[in-house]
């Protein structure tokens, strides 16, 4: 019992919410995540649309400049920083996903 204390805790649930996550996750039922976790997934989610209106933006700009013919130049730099964003927003999704109750069932 102290360890579900424990970990529902950390998960911010409580005991019951997490004993029925585990339980709907053997149902494959509707992922259960914590307050903090619901949080996380919509900051994610915001700041990857962003990237992609980004990316839609650059590529429309890159296809006007081929058809006006000018050449395209890359900012490799710029290209970096983007990729570098992107793979902490995903690393800050996977850890939102760490520990919940369906993570678990071989589904990674």
């Amino acid at each position: 019992m102290r360890q579900l204390v424990e970990v529902s805790h950390q998960r911010g649930m409580t005991r019951t919410g997490w004993i029925v996550a585990l339980v709907r996750s053997r149902l494959a039922s509707p992922v259960q995540h914590s307050p903090n976790e619901h949080d996380a997934l919509r900051a994610i989610v915001r700041e990857l649309n962003r990237i992609g209106g980004n990316i839609n933006q650059i590529a429309r700009a890159a296809n006007t400049s081929v058809l006006q013919g000018r050449a395209v130049e890359p900012d490799l730099t710029a290209i970096e920083e983007a990729r570098l964003v992107i793979e902490r927003e995903l690393a800050q999704l996977r850890n939102a996903l760490h520990g919940n109750a369906d993570y678990w069932d071989g589904r990674r």
